[in-house]
């Protein structure tokens, strides 16, 4: 992978193929190999840029709150160091957060892939709060009991290899940095006018376990003018190993009505 750095900051990303920017960002505890299917597939037809957030892969962080705006700030400085412009930007959980901040600063046609556009209710920051504890403390334990319930349960069994991989690499990352994109997550603010106003696409698992389709359709009632939904039938959080196929013909369908 190849060092970009910024003001301190220091990350590791790579590039794959010609064409308009395709900017694929991970999810908490993930890294920039979550896309491998992803960017051979897209790299045919777009410039795909994997990037390994802070606090993941490759990408130290030194401090106690890695935020959104902060990882957004390094994607965008990222691009304007390659010369790229208008990008899509596909972000992943935690990396649809990312997105949505580099929505404010940058033109993107942004896709949310198992993310959503609220800010965590007190309850959910209490959850933060006790995920930073316990990771300072039992961080192995929270790695193997966390991951497996990203899964829809009917997808473990054929999925039991993806997740002792993803558990492996989750267990690399310092206590630290969990603990510091934790509380970033925490933190984050709400950015439903980004949703309503910057026609973004939601795909969404149907069986996902961290964002129920109630709280999703809750949300989006609340919007005036919502964006476009694409819910992946039996798939949980991780679409990437539940439902690859299913995933590739989502985001092609996602990119064409953006354009």
């Amino acid at each position: 992978m190849i060092e970009y750095q910024y003001e301190g900051h220091l990350i590791h990303y790579d590039t794959l193929g010609q064409g308009r920017p395709l900017v694929l960002l991970h999810g908490f505890m993930e890294d920039s190999s979550i896309w491998s299917n992803v960017s051979k597939t897209f790299s045919k037809s777009f410039e795909v840029i994997v990037i390994d957030l802070p606090c993941h892969g490759k990408s130290r962080f030194n401090g106690d709150n890695c935020s959104m705006i902060l990882m957004s700030t390094l994607v965008d400085q990222l691009l304007h160091h390659l010369n790229l412009s208008e990008p899509i930007v596909i972000g992943h959980s935690m990396g649809g957060y990312v997105g949505l901040e580099l929505a404010k600063i940058r033109n993107i046609d942004l896709i949310l892939l198992h993310s959503n556009f609220w800010d965590d209710p007190e309850e959910k920051k209490k959850d933060r709060n006790r995920v930073i504890e316990l990771v300072q403390q039992k961080k192995d334990h929270f790695i193997s009991e966390s991951i497996p319930g990203l899964f829809a349960e009917e997808n473990k069994a054929k999925c039991v290899a993806d997740i002792a991989s993803l558990i492996k690499s989750a267990q690399e990352l310092p206590s630290r940095e969990i603990a510091a994109a934790t509380a970033g997550m925490r933190d984050r603010s709400n950015n439903a006018e980004i949703a309503e106003n910057n026609g973004l696409v939601i795909i969404q698992g149907e069986h996902d376990p961290i964002i129920s389709d109630q709280k999703l359709r809750e949300e989006l009632a609340l919007l005036e003018q919502p964006p476009e939904v694409i819910v992946l039938p039996n798939c949980g959080h991780m679409s990437m190993w539940e439902a690859p196929e299913a995933l590739l013909t989502a985001i092609k369908k996602a990119i064409k009505s953006r354009n």
